[in-house]
């Protein structure tokens, strides 16, 4: 049966209260508590043998002085936390220095001695409690302080068991409500990411690769999350932000040269409507003037003036046209590169990091992943393995059955790696009938095993080909990162291996 959760307990209790018909004071709600609870309760604090302890406390060293004078302080104040953490600060300063003269006590026969616990088991706990302080933040200051004195504690070369256990079980009471308010966090913090992508998906719904990756991100963002899927999550989101970034630039860019094109070409039309009104009035002026014309030589200035009007005219014609073909190419040119940037995030959205045919990374993603883990090795000092495969007979397979069923074995070789592997695990197509699993804080020794189990799996489960059933083998070669190695280092010597795995008979894993 599950534990009960605090909340529980605390709701019983106020529901015994009511059936018993007792006035929910604090001393009847404490009985009630710890009755359904079965624990028992805190007794009053016995304030004057408390003050006796303190006065009884040695104060002959400075840290002594200081310590006994914080014990009679939490005595005064009531404070049980307080008297704690200043005794076992006392406890872990050690025995007080013994006068030059003084005689060395005799334990008593009927004294009791502390009871011993295995040095290697407190260690451990100390350690739970050194990493489960950072797990939970630093929103609760009283857990922390609770967790630095469970710690100081368990360090200390003997136990009470009482102290001890009441030590634990008020760390782990005030841990419990810190713990389930970090899940509520955590879930509804998950559920505003996801809301907002979505949002932003749905607002995108004409731009496919926006909409594309907003899917993307909220697959991504669903529990149980791990570092990697973080990693990996804001990996895609900055690309996201770095696409939608560039997109925008280069969008904006062209609609401010489609812009300045109409401006230009209104204001062409001005001036050519403006110069074509100056050419009228001179011609209606030369048509004025020949009307009034009694010979040729009052006829030749006139038609010198038309002629020479007119030329001007056809060369402001043929200059505008010349200029309006321009703004048209650019404007055409600006509409072009709108719909070429729409159409490549349309395609990056279909190549981002998944190779189609199988849903495997493609080498882009294997990239990333594999950089992203050999620098988490690094960091950590942690083991990572790179298996390198190639199916066997591949090309006979495609010249048997064809190529479309060669495709659809690949496909099966991934889904059946894909169901084998740990979650930890990536598979990767490398390349034609290569693939390539990096397998995190993993030995040399457990990556071959890893690369078995696959083959296993793949006896299991045959490939059909119509009413035929195939069998798909492969070999592989696996390498463990050596210090400071490079990624593309471990994946050339699991290559090695798995030609050497080819040459030794095929359907074989070999280590590097």
């Amino acid at each position: 049966m599950a534990a009960r959760t605090p909340a529980e307990i605390a709701r019983d209790a106020v529901k015994q209260l009511t059936t018993r018909k007792l006035p929910p004071t604090p001393e009847n709600y404490q009985a009630a508590y710890h009755e359904i609870a079965g624990t028992q309760p805190l007794r009053p604090f016995p304030l004057e043998p408390m003050r006796r302890i303190a006065q009884a406390l040695p104060d002959r060293s400075p840290g002594q002085q200081r310590l006994k004078a914080q014990v009679e302080q939490a005595v005064s104040m009531h404070n049980w936390e307080g008297v704690q953490k200043a005794l076992v600060s006392y406890a872990a300063l050690g025995p007080p220095p013994a006068p030059a003269n003084a005689v060395s006590p005799v334990v008593e026969a009927h004294q009791p001695l502390a009871t011993q616990f295995p040095a290697d088991v407190l260690d451990q706990m100390a350690r739970i409690v050194e990493h489960v302080l950072p797990a939970v933040g630093n929103q609760d200051p009283k857990l922390a302080i609770q967790g630095e004195e469970l710690v100081a504690y368990l360090r200390l070369p003997s136990h009470e068991p009482q102290a001890l256990k009441k030590t634990l079980a008020n760390f782990a009471f005030r841990l419990s409500f810190v713990a389930e308010e970090q899940s509520v966090v955590q879930t509804s913090l998950l559920g505003l990411i996801r809301l907002m992508f979505e949002n932003i998906g749905a607002l995108g719904v004409d731009n496919a690769w926006l909409s594309g990756q907003m899917t993307a991100l909220m697959e991504a963002a669903t529990p149980p999350l791990s570092t990697r899927r973080l990693e990996a999550l804001q990996s895609r989101l900055k690309d996201v932000i770095h696409k939608q970034t560039e997109a925008r630039e280069r969008t904006l860019a062209a609609q401010a040269e489609m812009k300045q094109a109409l401006a230009s070409f209104i204001e062409r039309l001005a001036t050519m409507t403006e110069e074509s009104s100056q050419y009228s009035s001179k011609i209606e002026r030369c048509a004025q003037q020949l009307e009034k014309a009694q010979d040729l030589t009052d006829i030749a200035p006139v038609l010198q003036e038309a002629i020479q009007a007119s030329r001007s005219m056809a060369l402001d014609t043929r200059r505008a046209s010349e200029e309006l073909r321009d703004l048209r190419d650019r404007t055409t040119h600006a509409e072009t590169e709108i719909v070429r940037l729409q159409q490549e995030l349309d395609q990056m959205s279909q190549l981002a990091r998944h190779d189609p045919l199988t849903g495997a990374l493609n080498r882009k993603g294997l990239d990333e992943t594999v950089e992203r883990e050999m620098a988490r090795a690094e960091r950590q000092k942690m083991a990572v393995c790179v298996g390198l495969l190639d199916i066997d007979n591949f090309k006979k397979l495609n010249d048997s059955h064809g190529h479309e069923v060669g495709d659809a074995a690949l496909k099966h070789l991934a889904d059946v790696a894909r169901a084998s592997l740990r979650p930890q695990d990536s598979l990767a197509r490398y390349g034609g009938e290569e693939f390539v699993i990096v397998m995190p804080d993993t030995s040399l020794d457990e990556g071959v095993e890893v690369l078995r189990r696959v083959q296993r799996e793949l006896t299991k489960n045959l490939f059909l080909e119509g009413n035929e059933r195939l069998l798909i083998t492969f070999s592989a070669g696996v390498a463990e990162r050596l210090a400071s190695e490079t990624g593309s280092e471990t994946l050339k010597r699991a290559d090695q291996a798995m030609y050497l795995a080819k040459r030794s008979g095929k359907n074989r894993v070999v280590a590097a």
